[in-house]
């Protein structure tokens, strides 16, 4: 009390304190008026033993210095930086408003007010960092929102500038908890890389902005003890209970993302954040009134409005087409033609894999959307018009595991025996069952505890479970493909899986036949030959004649055997189509000249099919599942590119044409026929923007180009 007196009506540089106005960890805040500039201020005096010595004090004022040039409406500003006697101070802009954590109190804020202030924090943040400044003690008690809705972010003075030479400041401000630790922060808002005693970076805020967005919607924090012990084991071991309605689940995957264990499985940018909580805030989603119950019954319905649709009769021929900006439907007839295009569905998601269940009475689309907010299975069966929006994601890893969901690759059907069980391949590497038609998804677990996944390595797109392949004369065998894992196969439905890849090179590994890790990139199998197998790897095409158990090298006449896609002729099982690419340096077709290889000899030959194609400066990639063929007579064959092309062939791959042209990056294609009886046939295909799109089928490229018409 005695250093309160002292100080009110003292001078701090330019500034007279006036009254005391708060007290925190770090020291006293006084309001002060400005006798240069005319304006009240608040000034923060640092107790001396938050600052023990003169190193520390150092720090602190290079730290503050630094943090004076963060000019953002959404960040406290600092005017000045000071001693006096031996006392730190802090001249900053004096803020009028309440604490976010008095605001939430105990019932939190409603979830529109949520994205509010979420953003402008985001936004606050992505400022700091871009200028390599860490908060390292973000929380709601350091927000404060003004009378008029405006969010100021408090204490960035206090913060570590990245790579500039400065060490942590040895600050103490853990809220409830006693003991100390040489650690800065408040204990609550902590990420588990810096209890482990990593240093703290830009992802470090973004675990807090997660922690502070779950305490604004709920008014409770996600991670909970008596003690520090407690609250650090939570932070470190558990998984947050989930936020219901009315916290829509696009908010609550965003607070998910950011609540990852592991730094890399989060946002990795606060403009990432705050894009993502942008898109919430104005989505343009309907929701039906549900029942009395909100917990109750299946999933909530998005219905999509302000999109074209197509309308789908019995007999016709429809492609799905995800991309890296949503997805898109188009329908055709048996001739393959013309082309009517909806879509974009999920706009600005990416759409990595889709899928169409014809079996039994279905007429369903499986799509697996990724964006900021997560990733979520959705389905629809009025093809596209409205989609199943689930409240939370219904694959997801178990609590026990630690591990939280990056990205579904691949959706898979069950046998038509089997017509309510479904796979999905996800990012970490993993395989998901559903045995009620998509109602409840559980971890396959005898891959996800083998003893070699601690071993197996990130691809370049991540470590991804991206095929699935049942054996249709086998209902117990099945097998995997992952990048970068290798081959695995099981005999027992899953319960046990062994790594099938001897003879699959391995180019960047040490040994170069390893028993597992692999970068395999696709697998294939005929119904007719099972015991067959075709994959394209991370340099290497192979076939296998004994289920997996040894791979045969076929590169016979392609111009490089590293690529993506493979597919087999839909009757004949010796023909087989893929599209070669450079290098793993330059991933783009050979000689800029874009042209499908075919076998019909099981891979003791390739021919390359090009009429049509473009041959000159044409520096296409086709990724994995971004190629497919159908099952008509004669057989079409389709593919996208990363440019966002899509081509098709209905006569085997002698004619090309161009279907559809500057859609976003392809990522996957599937086609199917819609049945009479609703038994469906299923295959990747490419997408375009509503309209309708006519060919002649022996156009070359650039007549068709020409000749290509919306109505």
């Amino acid at each position: 009390m005695n250093e309160v007196l002292v100080l009110i009506g003292q001078v701090l540089g330019h500034c007279r304190v006036i009254a005391q106005i708060g007290e925190g960890g770090m020291g006293v805040v006084y309001r002060a008026y400005d006798e240069v500039l005319h304006r009240d201020v608040a000034v923060k005096v640092v107790k001396k033993s938050a600052t023990p010595d003169i190193s520390s004090r150092q720090n602190l004022l290079q730290e503050a210095r630094a943090s004076s040039s963060l000019a953002h409406p959404n960040i406290c500003t600092i005017y000045d930086v000071g001693e006096i006697g031996g006392d730190l101070y802090i001249v900053m802009e004096l803020v009028e408003g309440k604490s976010l954590h008095g605001l939430a109190g105990e019932m939190g804020l409603p979830p529109e007010t949520v994205l509010r202030y979420g953003v402008q924090i985001a936004s606050a943040l992505a400022r700091a960092h871009d200028r390599g400044i860490v908060h390292r003690d973000l929380k709601t008690a350091n927000i404060v929102v003004t009378p008029e809705g405006l969010v100021k972010v408090l204490d960035f003075g206090l913060a570590k500038r990245v790579g500039g030479g400065i060490l942590d400041a040895p600050t103490l401000s853990f809220s409830t908890v006693q003991d100390g630790s040489s650690m800065s922060g408040t204990l609550p808002y902590m990420a588990p890389e810096v209890l482990r005693g990593d240093a703290a970076d830009s992802r470090s805020d973004l675990w807090a902005l997660g922690v502070v967005l779950y305490e604004a919607a709920s008014g409770r924090l996600p991670f909970g003890g008596r003690t520090g012990f407690e609250i650090s084991a939570a932070i470190m071991r558990e998984i947050p209970s989930p936020l219901g309605p009315p916290v829509p689940p696009g908010l609550w995957a965003i607070i998910q993302r950011c609540l990852a264990k592991e730094p890399m499985q989060r946002y990795q940018r606060a403009t990432e954040v705050q894009a993502a909580l942008e898109a919430v805030q104005s989505g343009g989603i309907a929701f039906p009134e549900a029942a009395e119950d909100r917990t109750a019954g299946p999933p909530r319905t998005t219905t999509m409005h302000s999109i074209r649709h197509v309308r789908i009769k019995k007999r016709d021929f429809v492609v799905l087409v995800g991309t890296n900006k949503g997805a898109f439907i188009l329908r055709s007839n048996a001739q393959r033609r013309r082309w009517d295009v909806g879509g974009p569905y999920f706009h600005g998601h990416s759409v990595y894999a889709m899928a169409y269940d014809g079996r039994g009475d279905q007429r369903r689309i499986w799509a697996s959307t990724s964006s900021f907010w997560g990733t979520l299975l959705r389905s629809s069966d009025d093809f596209g018009k409205s989609w199943t929006n689930p409240q939370q994601a219904p694959v997801r890893f178990p609590a026990d595991t630690g591990t939280s969901l990056k990205n579904i690759w691949q959706i898979t059907l069950g046998r038509a025996e089997e017509p309510d069980r479904l796979y999905c391949g996800v990012e970490p590497a993993a395989l998901f069952e559903s045995r009620d038609a998509g109602q409840n998804w559980s971890l396959v677990r005898g891959l996800f505890d083998h003893p070699h996944r601690p071993r197996w390595m990130p691809g370049n797109g991540g470590l991804a479970l991206h095929t699935i392949v049942l054996d249709p004369s086998n209902q117990q065998r099945m097998y995997v493909g992952i990048s970068s894992g290798g081959v695995y196969r099981t005999e027992d439905g899953g319960q046990s899986w062994t790594a099938q890849n001897r003879g699959i090179r391995a180019l960047f590994m040490p040994e170069k036949y390893p028993e597992f890790g692999q970068c395999v990139h696709k697998i294939a199998l005929h119904p007719a030959r099972p015991e067959r197998l075709f994959l394209q790897n991370h340099w290497g095409l192979y076939r296998s004649d004994d289920c997996g158990e040894h791979w045969t090298d076929i590169a016979n006449g392609v111009p490089s055997d590293f690529g993506f896609p493979v597919v087999i002729h839909p009757r004949d099982p010796d023909c087989v189509y893929a599209v070669p690419v450079e290098s793993e340096e330059f991933r783009c077709v050979c000689d800029g000249r874009l042209r499908v290889y075919r076998t019909r000899n099981a891979g003791a030959s390739w021919e390359p099919l090009m009429r049509g194609l473009p041959q000159k400066q044409a520096y296409e990639t086709v990724l994995r599942d971004a190629m497919t063929t159908d099952s008509l007579d004669p057989v079409g064959i389709y593919f996208g590119t990363r440019s966002g092309q899509l081509f098709g062939s209905n006569d085997e791959g002698k004619n090309w044409n161009r279907i559809l042209g500057g859609l976003p990056s392809i990522l996957c294609v599937r086609c199917a026929v819609v049945e009479d009886e609703g038994l469906g046939n299923v295959f990747p295909v490419s997408p375009k923007a509503p309209q309708q799109v006519s060919r002649k089928s022996n156009a070359s490229h650039q007549s068709t180009k020409r000749k290509n018409k919306k109505r």
